[in-house]
């Protein structure tokens, strides 16, 4: 790196990270996650307030086996015990529902609009009475009855060369990544191809290009726009990781917080910081695009016209990515998008995350985007440096072809 591409790089990190309007694209997506996570506690912790009421008319042992349930259950046993009574109690609505138990058989009738109960543990709970009726029934001692009641315990787990890890947090955390990665690429080179943009297109329609190259160089110009750029979106990624690492080290004690992070114990450090990466090198070949197609504006009106080829290209990953986050490992065509540059980054995590890849594959995947960045920064400055000190009302895409076909 010269003396003066380092000095672009710097002016253009240091003017950027010094306005506002940067460090609240790092706050914001805090906050939305942040209000989302409080929004679903608070929806969750109120629509399971209030238990609900239920006479149930059966046996004496078979009641004092629903009630010592209860709260499991989440419901409130009434003192009724005769059906008259119940009967006139629900249509009373003093009462949510009746629980009526049988020998073999149970009967549940609930109010329209009576809190819900999970039926799968009501039937769960009335099988164990059941069983626990018949073995008295039999004759079976108080042991017998304890080991014919004892459930079949069925663990699943992942193996992987590394470590096994609970296979429900596992596969929760994969389907997250394999999301959060694919939307994450599309608004970071939405937002950065944006910032590089109008950087080019402040210096064009003021005129100043013209002196900054005099004073400098097309090449010290465009790496340093790009660097500088980059440097933010390190930043940003950086200072996520450290608030991660501060969540992790301090959020155990909140019992939401350590809920969440409990899903992220099947990802490896060496998962995240391959991912980063990839982040990094594939939002790098689209601020290539976005300036070699920035170089072409007049002025900052032109420059969301200028960044729509580029958007444009991102949508394709972004739209493989989701359709592909569960099960696409098996589908042939997300298998080769994730050797493509530009695409790689939004296919091949999640092959890695759900072990449809291996790891030589992730990093040769990850070294074709390299070198492809390293490429095409290379021959991006050739159209940059063609393109910058010239003015055209014609279409920034007609022009942004014409560049890459004479080229």
């Amino acid at each position: 790196m010269t003396n003066l591409t380092f000095l672009v790089a710097k002016h253009t990190y240091f003017s950027r990270l010094k306005k506002k309007s940067f460090w609240w694209l790092i706050i914001s997506p805090i906050l939305l996650i942040a209000a989302a996570g409080l929004l679903g506690y608070g929806i969750s912790y109120f629509s399971n307030d209030q238990p609900a009421k239920i006479a149930v008319i059966g046996q004496a042992n078979s009641r004092e086996a629903i009630s010592q349930t209860a709260s499991k259950l989440n419901i409130k046993v009434s003192s009724i015990t005769d059906d008259h009574s119940a009967q006139s109690a629900l249509q009373k609505q003093s009462i949510d529902g009746i629980l009526t138990l049988n020998a073999d058989q149970g009967t549940l009738v609930m109010q329209p609009k009576a809190p819900k109960i999970d039926k799968d543990q009501l039937q769960a709970v009335l099988s164990k009475i059941f069983l626990m009726n018949q073995a008295e029934n039999y004759g079976l001692t108080p042991k017998q009855t304890a080991a014919l009641m004892t459930p079949f315990s069925l663990k699943t787990t992942v193996q992987s060369h590394a470590s096994q890890e609970n296979a429900d947090n596992n596969q929760a955390a994969k389907a997250a990544v394999s999301v959060a990665i694919t939307i994450i690429v599309l608004v970071i080179v939405s937002t950065y191809a944006s910032l590089i943009g109008n950087e080019i297109a402040n210096e064009k329609s003021s005129r100043i290009m013209e002196t900054l190259l005099a004073a400098s160089s097309s090449r010290a110009q465009y790496f340093g726009k790009l660097l500088g750029i980059t440097g933010l979106l390190v930043t940003q990624l950086l200072s996520y990781v450290v608030l991660g690492i501060g969540t992790n080290l301090f959020g155990q004690k909140i019992a939401v917080v350590k809920q969440a992070l409990s899903y992220l114990t099947a990802l490896t450090p060496a998962f995240l910081i391959y991912s980063l990466i990839f982040i990094i090198v594939a939002t790098g070949l689209y601020l290539i695009l976005a300036a070699i197609a920035a170089s072409l504006v007049n002025d900052n009106s032109q420059v969301s016209q200028a960044m729509v080829p580029v958007t444009t290209l991102a949508m394709i990953p972004y739209i493989v990515g989701l359709a592909s986050a569960s099960n696409g490992g098996n589908n042939i065509l997300v298998r080769i998008f994730a050797y493509i540059p530009f695409m790689a980054q939004s296919t091949m995590p999640s092959l890695l995350a759900n072990q449809y890849a291996s790891w030589w594959q992730a990093l040769l995947s990850l070294a074709i985007s390299l070198i492809a960045l390293v490429a095409l920064a290379q021959y991006g400055q050739k159209l940059y440096a063609k393109n910058v000190l010239s003015y055209s009302d014609e279409n920034i895409l007609k022009q942004l072809l014409a560049s890459l076909k004479h080229s």
